[in-house]
């Protein structure tokens, strides 16, 4: 479309950004809610009010890092044109920290089959046992 500057790749840039950073979003305003709900309704013990210290104890502090993590990145990108900003802060910020993600994420994945394998077959046998008979 004429007068609309960029190109193709940065609008699949845009959009892949957009989808990314609005579902990780998404994920922590709904873990914060349900943080509630948890400490409000579902575990409630009479009367009694959920305190500020239960609902955070029971909010996961991943979407917090996620948050700093994004605002950091940010601030860091933010004086930089497209251009350069794919010139000189993806290959030395972006592209090992995605490296260390794909790490984390494979080794996340072998420790949890590992330990899902372990409670399986030894902690949980006669519960599995029992649950065919």
């Amino acid at each position: 479309m004429p007068g609309i500057a960029g190109n193709a790749d940065a609008a699949v840039n845009a959009f892949t950004l957009m989808k990314v950073i609005g579902r990780d979003i998404w994920i922590g305003v709904w873990a914060f809610v349900l943080s509630i709900i948890a400490s409000t309704r579902w575990q409630s013990q009479g009367a009694q009010k959920a305190s500020a210290a239960q609902i955070w104890q029971r909010f996961p502090k991943f979407v917090i890092g996620f948050l700093l993590a994004s605002l950091i990145i940010t601030l860091i990108a933010r004086g930089f044109s497209y251009a350069d900003y794919r010139k000189l802060v993806q290959p030395s910020l972006v592209t090992p920290l995605q490296s260390l993600r794909v790490w984390a994420f494979t080794t996340g994945v072998v420790v949890n089959v590992v330990l899902g394998f372990v409670l399986s077959t030894q902690v949980f046998v006669d519960f599995w046992t029992r649950l065919g008979q």
